[in-house]
């Protein structure tokens, strides 16, 4: 991951990040530059154009527009500008931690490709909901908390990221705490043309799951409910990456929630075997065989599919799978 180099200001005590260059797609921003806490990024700060442009010393492109793919913002950022992210289409990932306190107007306008959010829980109020609500496309959030302490009592951490101290070693151990699919939704002027009023009315189940919060937190008995009705009026690969992202990372998931995804994905193991592979998303695709079915003849609808579209390492590994959770009876001989 590229830090890049960076044209900034001073402001408050506080570094503010005005233009990112490098020679790749990728940024990561530092918590400190030149002793200082980095602590807001500027208005359109990866817009392909902003009024003033600052001097580029580095001798690298500017990373901007079209050429923005990733962004990693640090803990200490509190502040993004207007218009921050205006037309950068082919942004798809972004890690930021949950106590951005401020998120100005238009900052993900025209950032149609943004689909997977990776967010940092800390203790408080948290941003998502405000990042939500901008982003009217399907998104996967990830959801991370701070592992918790060996010996402590709770379950080891199914996936961890490391943030490396200044001297290289582990300062902090995050664990992806529960993985969260939000559908798309969009909105539609609508005239009322004897009254001269135009009302905006919105279509699509996302933003039912979008208001599954209470402040700024996600309520995840309400976000599980509005399946009960989501299954009949959403996508079925996205109802697929609903259920599994909820069944593999079950944070606070009650037994009826957890009953209800079991019972729709068991009918839907060709629909699901299929997308996985096609999306070649091999770790849910792995944990469906080897976490979720129970059942000889499920594991042989996996092997179907696998082996309909030709893909040889998972064939073998559900192959290896089937020995191993449904042995076949052991032959005897008399003579």
């Amino acid at each position: 991951m590229a830090e890049g180099y960076f044209a900034y200001e001073v402001r408050d005590n506080g570094i503010c990040i005005l233009r990112c260059y490098g020679a790749s797609g990728v940024v990561a921003i530092p918590e400190q530059i030149d002793g200082m806490l980095v602590t807001e990024v500027c208005d359109y700060a990866f817009a392909g154009e902003m009024e003033r442009e600052p001097e580029n010393a580095s001798g690298f492109p500017c990373i901007c527009g079209d050429c923005l793919e990733e962004l990693y913002l640090p803990r200490t950022i509190r502040r993004l500008g207007r218009y921050i992210f205006y037309n950068c289409l082919r942004l798809r990932k972004l890690s930021f931690y949950s106590n951005i306190a401020f998120i100005g107007a238009g900052a993900f306008t025209g950032c149609g490709g943004l689909c997977c959010l990776k967010v940092r829980q800390l203790a408080g109020g948290s941003c998502l909901r405000e990042v939500l609500q901008d982003l009217k496309q399907k998104v996967m959030v990830e959801c991370y908390r701070l592992a918790q302490s060996p010996g402590d009592g709770q379950e080891p951490a199914k996936q961890t990221t490391q943030k490396q101290g200044a001297k290289g070693k582990a300062a902090e151990e995050w664990e992806l705490s529960c993985r969260l699919v939000y559908p798309e939704f969009f909105e539609e002027a609508v005239e009322n043309t004897p009254a001269r009023i135009i009302s905006t009315q919105t279509h699509g189940m996302g933003i039912q799951y979008r208001n599954a919060f209470r402040g700024t937190q996600v309520i995840f008995e309400e976000y599980d409910r509005v399946f009960a009705t989501g299954k009949y009026n959403i996508d079925l690969n996205v109802l697929i990456e609903i259920a599994i992202s909820r069944l593999s990372y079950p944070l606070l998931l009650s037994e009826e929630a957890r009953g209800e995804y079991a019972c729709w994905l068991s009918g839907h193991l060709p629909e699901a075997a299929s997308y996985l592979l096609k999306q070649e998303m091999m770790d849910d695709f792995c944990w469906l065989s080897q976490k979720f079915i129970s059942a000889k003849d499920q594991m042989d609808v996996l092997l179907e599919e696998a082996k309909r579209q030709g893909d040889a390492e998972a064939v073998s590994m559900l192959m290896d799978a089937k020995r191993r959770r449904f042995p076949g009876k052991e032959k005897r001989f008399c003579l």
